[in-house]
């Protein structure tokens, strides 16, 4: 009913299940529109269907989104975020520097702490890859989100300690640990060491 009247658009994937195809589904402008009259942020919504080329990595931002929200409901705080799409419209006109999949403000309690998250399943050259780090760290930390451990070191490996004077503000994770651990994943830093995010409702 709600895609008959314009409110959620659906596609059809050529991935298989075990029942069928594999359909996604997306907010429109007209049910966003609708969502903030009713007090909703628009900065806060994800509105349209991915490129066919971006639908895993769509996922993949859609699946972390959900697990912030799982961790700051269950410790009782708030969150905020604004995805990629809605960056690129707020930036200066002919402006081209990258913008994180999500820049995402928390709260609990007394704590908050605001950050970026880009979420790399190994698509971009590492060198590239490298760059759009350079460019995107030190406004905020930024969560680097790996498909897999191999990545992760390669970034690791990639990013010159000396050459990076705000390497305190970027870690590495994986995808799955996040997934698992959330907002307590261990993250690995450039100088080698690790750290975890804090906040705590205590």
């Amino acid at each position: 009913m709600l895609s008959r009247n314009g409110y959620v658009a659906r596609r059809k994937e050529p991935f298989r299940k075990r029942h069928g195809n594999f359909t996604i589904y997306a907010l429109t402008r007209t049910s966003a529109a609708v969502l903030a009259e009713l007090g909703c942020s628009g900065e806060n919504m994800r509105v349209g269907l991915p490129a066919t080329f971006f639908v895993r990595h769509e996922l993949y931002v859609t699946a972390v989104l959900h697990r912030i929200h799982r961790d700051i409901s269950e410790a009782h705080g708030k969150y905020s975020f604004t995805d990629s799409n809605v960056q690129k419209q707020n930036r200066k006109k002919g402006a081209r520097a990258p913008v994180p999949d999500l820049s995402v403000s928390l709260q609990v309690g007394r704590e908050s702490i605001d950050l970026n998250i880009e979420v790399d399943l190994g698509k971009v050259l590492i060198k590239k890859m490298v760059r759009r780090i350079a460019e995107q760290a030190g406004r905020k930390l930024l969560l680097m989100m790996c498909n897999s451990e191999t990545r992760l070191r390669n970034l690791l490996k990639a990013c010159p300690v000396n050459s990076f004077p705000w390497q305190v503000n970027v870690v590495f994770g994986l995808l799955d640990d996040f997934f698992k651990d959330g907002l307590h994943t261990r993250f690995d830093m450039i100088s080698g060491e690790t750290a975890r995010l804090r906040i705590d409702a205590d």
